[in-house]
């Protein structure tokens, strides 16, 4: 059994608790284009509230209306398809000394389910979880640095079908804790390459191959006629003006 299914949970009643973080999700706001690495930030707002467990405190930081045990809150993390996440780390203010009940926050990926039932899957990402330090007080904490990229749609149970996939990033706030909020360290990523090259005149030993095949399997371009892409023709303003409206998203029809 792979790492990934090891570390996989089977939470019979969390498909309603999916939904619900769905409604409330906070989006990637502030994204750029380009393959460098940007950094999401969830705020404790952004968690507070969603199950109704959590309060803010006039600093932002949440604390947990329980007296006594551990609460969970979570809240959707939506960025691109195919976005690499490299890191998670988050904020917080550990003042538990009693019950050695540290704040574990994970990133988890969780199986949308089809109506008629079913069994909802959870996965914990693979190196995606980071636990604080009892009686710390006020410190921030990291994962490792990981690489995982997010897919809508992949196998997430193992069991042969393709599975529709929502992200959200689950905190479980130790007693006595308090909770400031989430960083997110992630970059876009060229998608994967076909096993056999769409276009004869750009192969797979071109170093634009992998380029290439993404326009054309985002349907920004059909090459230049038949099989060919005309890798060395120079590109005009018309076709210029082409690519980027279809790559950017610019027009939506009425």
């Amino acid at each position: 059994m792979s790492t990934c299914l090891q570390l996989l949970e089977r939470r019979r009643g969390l498909f309603g608790a999916a939904v619900l973080l769905l409604a409330a999700a906070s989006r990637a706001s502030g994204q750029s284009y380009g393959d460098h690495e940007q950094v999401l930030t969830l705020g404790a707002p952004s968690f507070a509230g969603v199950e109704g467990q959590a309060a803010l405190d006039a600093d932002g930081y949440a604390h947990g209306l329980f007296t006594k045990g551990r609460t969970f809150e979570r809240a959707a993390l939506i960025l691109p398809e195919g976005a690499e996440v490299l890191q998670l780390c988050f904020y917080g203010d550990d003042r538990d000394d009693h019950d050695n009940q540290s704040t574990v926050v994970s990133l988890r990926a969780a199986k949308m389910m089809l109506a008629g039932g079913g069994d909802p899957f959870v996965l914990i990402v693979p190196g995606g979880s980071v636990t604080s330090t009892v009686g710390a007080g006020f410190a921030s904490y990291c994962t490792e640095p990981l690489s995982y990229t997010m897919r809508s749609s992949l196998d997430l149970d193992g069991d042969g079908n393709s599975d529709s996939v929502a992200y959200y990033v689950d905190v479980g706030l130790g007693w006595g804790g308090r909770f400031g909020g989430v960083t997110v360290t992630w970059k876009r990523q060229v998608s994967p390459v076909p096993d056999t090259p769409t276009f004869d005149d750009v192969p797979a030993s071109d170093p634009a191959f992998p380029y290439i095949e993404a326009l054309a399997a985002s349907g920004i371009t059909v090459g230049c006629g038949g099989p060919n892409y005309c890798p060395g023709a120079p590109l005009t303003r018309r076709q210029m003006a082409v690519y980027l409206a279809k790559a950017l998203g610019l027009y939506w029809p009425n």
